[in-house]
């Protein structure tokens, strides 16, 4: 009798959390889903998380503590490099807007409309970030936060993805904006990227190759004046390159090896520690290291996208949930960070440093996921499929049928 209700008990949790999985998961265009992809998301976004969350403790604490916070030097590098998810980000957006024109291009796949392609984009991504801004514009004009003369221009400039173009600082709103900003850049000269891989096979790797070593050796002789895609191409590059190799199928029974799994977390580690930025290594080895930091962005995704084990673990039950959230989380993060810090660092545990950052972590990231998982199931989730904009069209020809009607009835 006891196996029995342990058994319905086992079973009544499976469907409820089976249930909690299929109502928060992404919604696919062609209704295929990668939950590795989404694992992908996961790191990416939880990267950045941390990256904010110390920057803001970091920079607001009053605490003086009994340890030197210096002193915990990997782990505060591997918070101050979170804004590298930004970079995985990219490197994704450029994998996955590319897939359908690889299949095209390569596989002899079914032809990318432009029209659609560039309306998926708008109905996809638009309302969602519109409504995220036009929501972070009215709470800080409640909060008198800055003249309303003063934000609304910047609230304009940023509704039409230009804020660093025109004002050639990250936007005023909320600082993580200036990476969407790049990535409609991106949209807008995708396809005439894409169109590369109608290339021979060696021909346009080595296009690729080429482009992504050049555009940072541009970016070195070159500094950015501001942030716009000049900066970044290179990952977007990769990103494609990624998408040729994943649906060629290259080096596939190679890459499912035992020892990939290994070298793949090698791979991520120096994704990490890489210093990239860092001034204070000799110019030969900056420039070293910003040439093999895309490559190894490369690898790693390509690691996770064919080596099975892999694939488990970033498939392992909620990650790829909270990953698939992260535009939600992305757009209000930064947000939610700076209005709920001012009262979370009050509150403090003992007289040591990381401690308390692993307090502002729990305090600060269970709201960032709470609210932004309603922002998404709400929100941004509804806009992933495609049928609000086939309602729309239909409501649209239904009107326009009945005014034609009207007008011929005497």
């Amino acid at each position: 009798m006891f196996y029995i209700k342990s058994q319905s008990l086992l079973t009544f949790t499976h469907h409820m959390l089976t249930s909690f999985y299929n109502k928060f998961r992404r919604i696919t265009t062609n209704q295929l889903y990668f939950p590795e992809i989404d694992g992908i998301r996961f790191l990416a976004i939880m990267l950045v998380i941390l990256f904010h969350t110390h920057g803001y403790f970091a920079a607001k604490t009053t605490l003086h503590f009994t340890d030197d916070p210096t002193g915990y030097h990997i782990l505060n590098t591997l918070f101050i490099n979170g804004d590298r998810g930004v970079e995985l980000f990219f490197v994704l957006s450029g994998f996955i807007l590319c897939l359908p024109f690889a299949h095209h291009y390569i596989n002899n796949g079914k032809k990318v409309l432009l029209k659609k392609y560039y309306l998926r984009r708008v109905t996809r991504l638009e309302p969602p970030y519109f409504i995220a801004m036009t929501g972070i514009f009215l709470m800080q004009l409640a909060m008198h936060l800055k003249p309303v003369g003063v934000l609304v221009p910047h609230w304009l400039a940023s509704l039409g993805y230009a804020h660093d173009l025109i004002y050639h600082q990250t936007p005023m709103l909320t600082v993580v904006a200036w990476s969407l900003e790049i990535e409609i850049q991106f949209y807008l000269l995708a396809p005439l990227l894409f169109s590369l891989l109608a290339l021979p096979r060696f021909s346009r790797r080595a296009i690729l190759i080429v482009a992504t070593i050049g555009i940072i050796i541009a970016q070195w002789c070159y500094p950015p004046l501001f942030l716009s895609i000049y900066g970044f191409a290179q990952y977007f590059f990769i990103g494609i390159l990624l998408a040729d190799l994943y649906v060629s199928d290259a080096a596939a029974a190679l890459v499912n090896k035992k020892w990939v799994a290994p070298l793949a977390t090698l791979c991520l580690i120096a994704i990490i520690y890489l210093p990239i930025k860092d001034e204070l290594i000799s110019p030969a080895a900056l420039f070293t290291a910003r040439i093999c930091f895309p490559f190894l962005l490369m690898l790693f995704y390509f690691a996770v996208l064919k080596n099975s084990a892999l694939k488990k673990v970033f498939s392992y039950k909620f990650i790829p949930i909270i990953g698939g959230m992260c535009y939600s989380i992305y757009l209000l993060h930064y947000t939610i960070i700076s209005m709920l810090g001012r009262f979370t660092l009050r509150l403090h545990i003992t007289g040591y440093y990381l401690p308390n950052l692993l307090l502002q972590f729990l305090l600060l990231g269970i709201p960032v996921i709470l609210i932004s998982s309603i922002f998404y199931f709400y929100i941004e989730r509804p806009f992933m499929s495609r049928k609000w904009v086939d309602k729309l069209s239909r409501k649209d020809k239904h009107d326009e049928m009945a005014n034609m009607e009207s007008e011929l009835k005497p």
